[in-house]
């Protein structure tokens, strides 16, 4: 479900249809790079919103496959097994442009024909039946030190990528984490601090697929499907976001940074034509010293709902599959990574642990959590080649294990260890 990005990676993937019983859901391309600004411990270099370091058009893309090995799945007949697929991952097409006065950036990513989006999910099952676009967004820098900039783009909550991994975190499951919506951003960048603040009105748009209104990359609140009798019908708007970053110190080797973000929006159910509300805070600190990078982050939801049952969870959704999370929880996320020096070996390495556990506030609810231990290659000469490989390890995960998928983040599923890998691998022109 991603446009122009050529790569190879270790990764889970979602089913697009929460077809559990044939495969554990897991998302298809979460992680898209190191966004920039400060402190940032510079993950791998995925496709995100560019920086854009040279003025004038530059068009591009990638293309990925992957390979996923999953030790707790479930056949047909029910059974537990393990299985193995390799398949194609995406094509994605992106432009980035960039003056000294005027910038901007364009993604958009086709999915399909892989064992995810099989025909016994109802798919056809070719590259490209399911589509949408990642970001699409211009802008204006207003001086020096300030920016702004309007479209779908990302919203400035903590960094953009909390880790280096390729699903990104726990906060990308409940829709915290590597999310552009249609809006207005204004940034401020001085040496020891950055703030940013934004203004969306609405979501991204359902784009190409066959659910109800999943088709889109970020996890957002969505109308769930018709035949999920647990499924709610909400859509997110006038999204208030902020985000303020400071450099406690910094040296030749390292630096340290703190940031806060806050998050306050409407949520519109289409049962009752109510609203209700949601606010999300976090707090981090990240740290660089040498090859080595290190971040702890603390975020807590909450949501006030008007669905006409439960409004103890929410549905999301993404990748054309959706899926519901707890309405309130407080998440706790870690890393730790460093480089590695591979001498004349042709490809770069980096190397990184992490680590999430998101505490759902209903006593009987089941936390959710994940261990991820991955590694990412590029090649040296060009970089173009990329390659991913992530060992994962969850607990109500609905990314991880059969069976997780539609209630993992929100009830919990079977409150057992699960464990995939994923090896994701592209080109990326």
């Amino acid at each position: 479900m991603t446009a122009a990005s050529v790569v190879l990676v270790f990764a889970l993937a979602t089913p697009a249809q929460a077809d559990e019983a044939e495969t554990e859901a897991a998302i298809l391309d979460p992680a898209a790079g190191d966004p920039g600004g400060m402190g940032q411990p510079t993950p791998p270099p995925f496709e995100t919103a560019p920086a854009a370091p040279s003025s004038g058009l530059k068009l591009g893309g990638a293309i990925r496959g992957r390979y996923d090995l999953r030790f707790n799945n479930v056949g047909s007949d029910g059974q537990r097994r393990t299985s193995s697929n390799l398949s194609f991952d995406t094509l994605i097409l992106k432009a980035d442009y960039d003056s000294p006065t005027f910038f901007g950036a364009a993604q958009y990513r086709f999915y399909g024909g892989s064992f995810l989006y099989g025909k016994a999910s109802g798919y056809h099952n070719y590259p490209g039946e399911i589509s949408f676009p990642v970001y699409a967004y211009a802008g204006a820098k207003l001086s020096k030190q300030d920016k702004v900039a309007v479209g779908i783009q990302p919203v400035p909550f903590d960094d953009q990528f909390w880790g280096s991994a390729f699903l990104n975190s726990m906060g990308f499951v409940i829709g915290l984490e590597e999310v552009y919506n249609a809006g207005i951003t204004y940034t401020h960048e001085e040496p020891a601090f950055k703030i940013e603040a934004g203004f969306f009105p609405t979501t991204a748009p359902n784009a190409f697929g066959i659910s109800e209104d999943a088709a889109r990359y970020s996890v957002n609140i969505v109308k769930g499907d018709p035949a999920n009798p647990l499924a709610s019908r909400n859509a997110e708007r006038n999204m208030m976001v902020g985000h303020a970053q400071y450099r406690l110190s910094s040296s030749a080797t390292g630096e340290v940074s703190v940031s806060g973000s806050a998050w306050l929006s409407t949520v519109h159910n289409f049962d009752t034509d109510r609203d209700g509300w949601r606010r999300a805070f976090a707090v981090s600190v990240k740290a660089i010293e040498g090859p080595w990078h290190a971040k702890l982050l603390a975020a807590r939801q909450d949501m006030s709902l008007r669905n006409p049952g439960s409004e103890q969870t929410v549905t999301v959704g993404n990748f054309d599959a959706p899926f519901n999370i707890a309405a309130d929880g407080t998440l706790l996320f870690g890393e730790v990574g460093r480089k590695v020096e591979t001498g004349g070996f042709p490809f770069s390495l980096q190397v990184f642990a992490n680590y999430a556990y998101f505490a759902k506030a209903r006593a009987e609810f089941k936390d959710s959590q994940r261990l991820d231990l991955g590694a990412y290659w590029a090649d040296k000469a060009t970089g173009r080649i990329r390659i991913w490989s992530e060992l994962l390890v969850g607990r109500n995960d609905p990314f991880i294990g059969a069976g997780q998928y539609a209630t993992g983040a929100a009830q919990g599923g079977d409150d057992h260890l699960k464990v995939s890998f994923l090896a994701v691998f592209g080109y990326y022109f």
